[in-house]
């Protein structure tokens, strides 16, 4: 078996447990408040992360090159899955995906200025395209005059996800070329879960997002929500490290056109399980914003 065939598999089942974390993010809506999914999803996956950190690098696993790019990473990333968990309260979970998804229109637009990096006339035309394809996604028209049946809150963070994973992308170019990503990942869910242990202590778990019937109480009268909120931690960690090991096999120009299996295995979940219908512009839009992306892909390879 090839290493590209064994790469893809992996990356297979990356998507597929990344999907799951989302799934039980979404179904967990309403019955714990979203700060403690939030804090069980990070600090849940330290255990894992940490003893993979310790193989990979025995003693020098807390070593870093550059804190400042490990800052900015964690921040990003943060502010990242905030936005993606908390539009999965509130809107189909194949709208959060493929809204997410389109991250890669916004790497190509912020490369010139990041990066340095020269845009031709065929990509800029896929960012064009692509951002029609969000406009049709989102719909903003019917969200102004209120005749959106979907949460304008839910789409306008799902928007934002994009906005701040491409920066995170950029970021995550830059720190493969200093860092390893074993440390990059321990350090990144160490910091959140402190930075959101703390928001607690002060703030509570109900200033933000969906309450639920369960908050701080969960930790210490242990039920089977308890236990899903570790599983989600521990799959989170499984997520991480199987997204690093994928690169290792296969090429990344591979890895990146399968990544948008995403879009219709998270529509068809959505349908199974919370009979979630998308809208025709939701269907044309998603498929307009796969086909920039490709397209953008093609141009990275056929540059490089």
């Amino acid at each position: 078996m090839s290493s590209n065939i064994i790469g893809s598999l992996i990356w297979i089942i990356f998507i597929f447990l990344s999907l799951f974390t989302h799934m039980i993010i979404k179904s967990l809506s309403g019955e714990v408040d979203f700060v403690i999914t939030l804090f069980s999803r990070f600090v849940y996956s330290l255990p894992i992360l940490f003893i993979l950190a310790y193989v990979a690098r025995k003693s020098f696993l807390f070593q870093v090159n550059n804190w400042k790019n490990i800052a900015l990473r964690s921040f990003f990333g943060f502010i990242t899955m905030i936005m993606v968990f908390s539009s999965l309260q509130l809107i189909p979970i194949g709208l959060t995906t493929a809204l997410a998804q389109s991250s890669a229109i916004y790497v190509t637009l912020l490369s010139p200025l990041v990066l340095g990096e020269k845009i031709g006339l065929v990509r800029w035309s896929a960012v064009i395209f692509g951002l029609i394809g969000v406009f049709l996604m989102i719909n903003p028209v019917s969200i102004i005059n209120e005749k959106s049946e979907l949460s304008a809150l839910g789409v306008y963070l799902a928007f934002g996800s994009a906005l701040t994973h491409a920066a995170l992308a950029l970021i995550l170019r830059r720190i493969g070329k200093t860092e390893h990503p074993a440390t990059t990942a321990l350090i990144h869910n160490l910091l959140t879960s402190l930075i959101i242990a703390c928001t607690i202590i002060f703030f509570g778990t109900k200033f933000y997002g969906k309450t639920g019937d369960y908050g701080i109480e969960i930790f210490i009268t242990p039920n089977n929500t308890l236990y899903t909120l570790i599983a989600l931690g521990m799959i989170g960690s499984f997520v991480q490290y199987l997204m690093a090991q994928s690169y290792k096999y296969a090429e990344a120009t591979i890895l990146v056109t399968l990544r948008y299996l995403a879009i219709p295995l998270a529509t068809l979940f959505g349908f199974i399980i919370w009979n979630e219908i998308p809208t025709y512009n939701q269907v044309i839009g998603g498929l307009v914003v796969i086909g920039s992306c490709l397209l953008i892909t093609y141009r990275e390879i056929k540059k490089k």
